[in-house]
């Protein structure tokens, strides 16, 4: 742009110069008056020019000022969510949400303390455009992970609208839901406290095996199998599984006659069979381990009977003889 300026002024001259070479002047005055005029022109020109030149950067100004007022407004618009909210609709009770914010972008915690039933935190994303509010809050729930996803309009101070809860790839729920923020100071907030799961002794120390021999009807439960695999007892025997597994393991009859639930290691289990039959069992925790139990029936020693006959001691009733009323 300079380089152009420049040039004007050279131009004049030359101009003015040609004027006064061009042809044989016939008449000096009027030659002076052209070339005056001439002059007055030019300059005319650059002074027009100059003044373009100074409003021009002017009005780039006043435009770059006005588009970054215009950001600056638009910036400013966005809602302003940081604040703590009661959410309700999505649990029996309301969950507490503290959210903070980044221009568009929502992020924040979320917590659940229920009068009855275990606490949850959580962690929440979300976004606002204009007055829509999109969220989505993941809680780990017990042992299943829960996501919920928030659709809302903010209007009155409350974010109204409907959500959708996803675990384990299903459908869980879907609604109507409402937030209504309570304060904005968010350090207020703190996440619930969770009861870590208490984890209980092992009955006994794992049993050697030379004191597993010496507990009689035992069935020794290892990673892989039950030993012996098949035990035969009397009707009225008490058996007892033994874990030897560093691991929980559980045994279970076929016909439902049994479940020992989770036996720790080096835990023990007694189930005592008073009827007659065959028992196969398995351990639920890996269920290729099979066992069978054979029960017996317990058989009248008759021959001790007949001595108490033959003595007189008594009959198989327990009677004396000559005792049992009239004869016939």
């Amino acid at each position: 742009m300079r380089k152009r300026y420049a040039i004007l002024p050279i131009l004049l001259v030359f101009l003015f110069i040609t004027g006064l070479s061009l042809g044989q002047p016939t008449n000096n005055t009027s030659i002076m008056k052209n070339n005056t005029t001439n002059v007055e022109n030019a300059a005319s020109l650059m002074n027009k020019t100059a003044l373009a030149n100074e409003t021009a950067p002017a009005a780039e100004t006043t435009l770059g000022n006005e588009t970054a007022a215009a950001d600056a407004k638009e910036t400013s618009s966005v809602l302003d969510l940081k604040y703590i909210w009661s959410v309700t609709g999505i649990e029996p009770g309301p969950i507490i949400m503290v959210l903070n914010q980044t221009g568009e972008e929502l992020f924040g915690q979320a917590k659940y303390e229920p009068d009855s039933g275990e606490n949850w935190n959580g962690e929440v994303v979300g976004s606002i455009a204009k007055d829509e509010v999109d969220l989505t809050l993941t809680a780990q729930k017990g042992k299943e992970l829960v996501t919920t996803k928030m659709s809302g309009i903010f209007a009155d101070e409350n974010i109204n609208g409907n959500f959708s809860q996803v675990s384990g790839g299903k459908l869980v729920g879907k609604g109507p839901f409402s937030a209504t923020y309570f304060s904005n100071v968010t350090s207020d907030y703190t996440p619930a406290a969770i009861e870590q799961p208490k984890t209980e002794p092992a009955i006994q120390q794992t049993a050697s095996a030379t004191e597993t021999a010496a507990i009689p009807n035992s069935v020794e439960i290892t990673s892989t199998s039950f030993q012996p695999n098949s035990m035969t007892v009397q009707a009225g025997t008490t058996v007892t599984w033994i874990n030897h597994d560093t691991t929980d393991q559980a045994v279970a009859s076929a016909n439902g006659e049994f479940d020992s639930g989770n036996i720790l290691p080096g835990g023990q289990y007694q189930y005592t069979f008073s009827q007659a039959g065959t028992f196969a069992y398995y351990s639920t925790i890996n269920p290729s381990m099979t066992g069978r139990i054979i029960v017996k029936r317990v058989f009248h020693n008759v021959v001790e009977d007949a001595d108490k006959i033959l003595t007189g001691v008594g009959d198989i009733s327990g009677v004396p003889i000559g005792m049992g009323g009239s004869g016939l």
